[in-house]
């Protein structure tokens, strides 16, 4: 194990020199390190060093709209709404990502446990992080995967992802896979995995997360995540339609009032071996001291996140100025 030295008082000197030349005064690292007398690597070093020790914080000045925030939240009963402005200039996963990405690195602390659900929006929030140090933090997936046929971002996925943003000093754990193709199965082999106490202290750790980072899926033709895997068990968008369900959230469908789908077609879907099912993130989402942010925009996906939030499965939403608007009746 790699023990993490503290910057001697030379490098601390040279750290603070390359600090206000590179920040303040803008110069290059290649005009920073003549000046210095060092290397231009030296001079990298030092900054990305600064970066992880916490000497410089980033923030992100991304264009937001107060008066639909406030007006989501309290149409919907939300601690906080994040609203970004739409407006074409670039890829708008990407934007809400790091939205949500400054929103929870204001939130996080060490000593934490962090929850995270699967999807690209979110893949797209942990790529936005920065690089930090955090004493005692825990990541844990909100659900074990579900199939050995389809690869995707799936939450033992996204935890190993994160855990590089904030290693050495982070604890990253995983649910076991399912690749099971009954409900007797299931309940036989969720009895069997939770007599290891391992498994059982992960799984209980993962249902009380101090922050649950989660996207919110819509119900749509060759769409990644729940649909493809609901065909892979032979349940097509037509028959979740049928159904009602206009969305997911952790693999938990729901219809347009937020209420779970509980039909046994669904079933092999949503009673997964391990997973955080809807009750515990909506029982999250009641308390004052934890965080259920749910990332997810676009005019095409108004119905799935609008039933999430009648369903109180999140308390605060990082979404955009069309899904806001769409959400609202604007």
């Amino acid at each position: 194990m790699k023990l993490i030295s503290h910057p001697t008082s030379r490098e601390l000197r040279l750290m603070v020199q390359c600090l206000e030349l590179y920040y303040r005064q803008a110069r290059s690292q290649k005009d920073i390190a003549k000046a210095l007398d060092v290397s231009a690597a030296t001079v990298s070093r030092l900054l990305k060093r600064a970066m992880d020790e916490g000497f410089v914080r980033v923030e992100l000045d991304l264009p937001r709209t107060e008066a639909l925030e406030t007006a989501l939240a309290q149409a919907y009963g939300l601690r906080e709404a994040v609203v970004i402005v739409a407006g074409g200039r670039g890829d708008l996963k990407a934007e809400l990502g790091a939205a949500a990405a400054l929103h929870f690195e204001k939130l996080a602390r060490n000593g934490m446990k962090i929850g995270l659900s699967c999807g690209f929006t979110l893949y797209q929030t942990i790529r936005a992080l920065r690089e930090r140090r955090f004493r005692d933090f825990s990541l844990y997936p909100l659900s074990g995967e579900s199939t050995l046929k389809l690869v995707d971002l799936f939450p033992n996925t996204l935890v190993g992802m994160m855990a590089a943003k904030y290693r050495p000093q982070v604890r990253a754990y995983a649910l076991p896979v399912q690749h099971l193709l009954s409900l007797r199965e299931i309940e036989r082999e969720r009895k069997r995995l939770l007599r290891d106490a391992e498994i059982r202290g992960i799984f209980e750790a993962a249902q009380n997360v101090d922050i649950a980072l989660t996207g919110i899926g819509l119900i749509a033709e060759n769409t990644p995540g729940f649909c493809s895997l609901a065909e892979s068990y032979g349940v097509s968008v037509k028959k979740l339609r049928q159904l009602g369900v206009v969305g997911e959230i952790n693999y938990q469908p729901f219809d347009a009032e937020g209420r779970i789908v509980d039909r046994s077609e669904l079933r092999l879907l949503s009673h997964r071996v391990l997973s955080v099912e809807g009750d515990r993130l909506q029982a999250l989402a009641k308390r004052d001291d934890r965080s259920v942010i749910a990332i997810a925009g676009g005019r095409g996906k108004v119905d799935a996140v609008r039933g999430a939030l009648r369903g109180r499965f999140v308390n605060v939403l990082v979404t955009d100025e069309d899904c806001a608007r769409g959400l609202l009746g604007r």
